[in-house]
C-alpha cells in the first residue's frame, strides 16, 4: 500500500506543476512600444521589480539606487543594467521580466534613456 500511495503521490507531481508563460495561458499579448516613456512605463516595471525594499534603493544591498532616474540612468550608461537585465536575464532574482517589459525596458534605451 505504501508503494501505492508513493506512485500516485508522484505521478500527481509531474502534473500539478508546470512553469506558466503569459503567451501560453492567454494568448499572444499586445505590448504597444510605440511612446514609452521614463515615467509613464519604466517607472513601474523598476518599482515592481528591481527599486524593491533592501535592493536597488537609497542604502539598499544592489548596487546603485534606481528610485531616481540618476541612478538608473547611469547603470545604463555603463551597460550593467542592459546586461544584468536583457542579456544575461538574472535580475531581478525573482525571475525574467515579461516579453513585454523588456521590450518596453529595450525600446526606452534605444530612444536614449530620456527622463520624459
Amino acid at each position: 500500500m505504501k508503494k501505492i500511495c508513493t506512485l500516485i503521490l508522484i505521478s500527481f507531481s509531474f502534473t500539478a506543476c508546470y512553469f506558466d508563460n503569459e503567451e501560453e495561458l492567454y494568448g499572444p499579448v499586445t505590448c504597444d512600444v510605440t511612446n514609452v516613456t521614463y515615467s509613464t512605463d519604466i517607472v513601474p516595471i523598476i518599482n515592481t521589480t528591481c527599486a524593491t525594499s533592501g535592493c536597488h534603493v537609497a542604502g539598499g544591498s544592489g548596487p546603485g539606487d534606481f528610485t531616481t532616474y540618476a541612478g538608473l540612468k547611469a547603470k545604463v550608461d555603463n551597460g550593467s543594467f542592459v546586461n544584468r537585465v536583457l542579456v544575461q536575464k538574472n535580475m531581478p532574482p525573482s525571475g525574467p521580466l515579461s516579453a513585454c517589459n523588456e521590450a518596453k525596458l529595450q525600446k526606452w534605451i534605444d530612444d536614449g534613456a530620456l527622463n520624459n
